[in-house]
């Protein structure tokens, strides 16, 4: 049995092992891809050296992406799929970045941000963000559009995280998010070592003889005696206190904390972000 034993904790650290995911030490990038043609050589130039000044300040990829065709499905869910795969086509799944989408298509643009950019980017921050934007927008100025995007990356770099994360053996983390990945990892390493336990059991116990238990083995004759006991209620009382209800409860809305950040998956990917329509 303790051979057995040593088996079974060394499947459980082999599928604990597996499932710790492995981080890339890479530099930042810096990318505009203006399949729109939507900014001339020059500005393109210009926004190309202003995006990888960001980038060297930040550490984060940043990436302004501009396209007149999202395909298909113009819904916004699948706007925000088409601008997250784009980030992870071009910096990877789960990097530290984040990506401008001027979407030419149905006018849905779009901010993505991947790995420790969801903690810097809140959902206040983006909408300040796209607050900072919509002049030029209005004046079809996406160079403009573009460098305010800049520009804001790097003030909320500067003025720090705005969600509530913890930092672990180097490395940056929202708890929420550790403790989602805490239970998935649980539970497929819990069945890892469920099918290894299963397969051990079957294979050693054909080495041993196992005898079926009797229970007149353990039960001296006349030790067990048995006793009734009831209680009889002859009535209740029911005791009810009125509280009024306080009317600030009964608002309705949403508002923003200024420090949360909605997150989703792509592909496998996280992403926070936000959106805007024009």
């Amino acid at each position: 049995m303790r051979r057995i034993f040593c088996l079974f904790v060394s499947a459980v650290i082999c599928a604990v092992m597996l499932c710790v995911p492995a981080y890339a030490d890479d530099k930042p990038s810096a990318f505009i891809v203006d399949d729109a043609d939507a900014f001339s050589d020059e500005d393109e130039r210009t926004l190309a050296r202003e995006a990888a000044n960001a980038a060297y300040e930040t550490g984060f990829n940043i990436v302004i992406f501009t396209s007149d065709n999202v395909g298909s499905n113009k819904s916004d869910d699948a706007v925000t799929d088409f601008a997250d795969l784009k980030y992870e086509e071009l910096c990877g799944m789960n990097t530290d970045g984040i990506l401008l989408f001027i979407n030419f298509d149905n006018k849905y643009d779009r901010i993505s941000t991947s790995g420790v950019c969801i903690n810097y980017f809140s959902d206040y921050r983006i909408e300040r963000m796209w607050d900072n934007m919509d002049p030029f927008f209005a004046e079809e100025d996406y160079t403009g559009v573009a460098l305010s995007f800049i520009a804001d990356v790097e003030n909320y770099y500067s003025a720090g995280k705005a969600n509530h994360q913890t930092e672990l053996f180097g490395g940056e983390f929202d708890p929420f998010y550790m403790l989602e990945e805490f239970f998935g990892t649980f539970m497929f390493t819990g069945f890892a070592a469920l099918i290894v336990s299963i397969f051990l059991y079957s294979h050693y116990s054909k080495s041993y003889k196992i005898e079926k238990p009797e229970t007149r083995a353990y039960t001296l004759k006349d030790s067990l005696y048995f006793s009734v006991r009831s209680d009889t209620f002859v009535g209740n009382v029911t005791n009810r206190t009125y509280s009024p209800r306080s009317s600030s409860s009964s608002s309705g809305g949403s508002h923003h904390s200024g420090h949360s950040s909605t997150h989703h998956s792509s592909s496998g990917g996280r992403h926070g972000g936000g959106g805007h329509h024009r």
